[in-house]
């Protein structure tokens, strides 16, 4: 089944999760790329949050990238770096996850449910240039100069936090679908309200190596070249596509700078 992960670009990988100890509705912030024309937004998540554990602290909200001074942008990060070596040295904030994903369901103020998985996925599989065939590919243009500044976070980041949302084709719901009807077999690791309106998710460990093998074969499906040419009427010069970047595309093409 490694192989087969690795053809498809994926891996069950180690994940660090907030212990049972840790305000989860102040840990979970918004992608950084949000509310970028409303500072007030991200003032308020700074006064909800303060003297708690939160992501909020990890990131760096883009609303401040043409406000700051050069001086304070690197102030910024130079606290989002110290942050990240804080949390990881007190022993009461993480919890590690070996090899596992994590199956997320949150309920919205627009949509009672959108299901998801959360797993590695391999860069050198991913190619964000215009007409690529690779696996993995961007569904929006990508703009070169919003790549430094997200770099200059991770060069001296030792965790990660990304806001990739990749989309599969998956009209028989062979994927994600199957997991709803699991859960009994799942660990709950999280189940919260988001603040500011947010909504709600619940999220459930997979470390069943049944369950993680039927999440490989059916990629795998998807993934098959015949399929694809069937499906999208395409010839053979067409590579798959089995991992369209939906949203962070942005936080993916930075990952794969670094």
């Amino acid at each position: 089944m490694d192989n087969k992960q690795a053809s498809i670009g994926i891996k069950f990988d180690d994940i660090l999760l907030p212990k049972k100890n840790i305000d989860m509705k102040k840990w979970s912030v918004i992608a950084c790329d949000q509310f970028t024309s409303e500072p007030e937004y991200w003032e308020e998540v700074k006064e909800i949050t303060q003297k708690s554990p939160s992501t909020i602290n990890l990131i760096f909200p883009e609303v401040f990238l043409e406000t700051e001074t050069q001086d304070q942008k690197e102030e910024r990060i130079s606290n989002i770096n110290n942050a990240m070596e804080m949390y990881s040295n007190k022993h009461e904030i993480f919890e590690l996850h070996t090899t596992c994903a994590i199956y997320i369901d949150r309920k919205t103020s627009h949509v009672p449910s959108r299901k998801g998985l959360v797993l590695a996925v391999d860069l050198e599989k991913y190619d964000y240039s215009k007409g690529s065939q690779s696996l993995i590919r961007a569904t929006e243009g990508t703009i070169i100069d919003r790549l430094p500044p997200r770099m200059k976070v991770r060069r001296n980041a030792i965790l990660e936090s990304p806001h990739i949302m990749l989309l599969i084709d998956d009209p028989e719901r062979t994927v994600i679908e199957p997991l709803s009807q699991n859960t009994n077999r799942l660990e709950k690791v999280y189940d919260f309200d988001l603040m500011l309106n947010g909504g709600h998710i619940s999220g459930y460990k997979i470390s069943d190596k049944e369950i993680m093998d039927n999440i490989t074969r059916a990629l795998n499906s998807l993934a098959s070249q015949e399929l694809f040419e069937a499906k999208y009427g395409v010839g053979k010069e067409k590579g798959v596509l089995l991992f369209a970047a939906g949203d962070g595309n942005h936080s993916l093409a930075t990952a794969k700078a670094c």
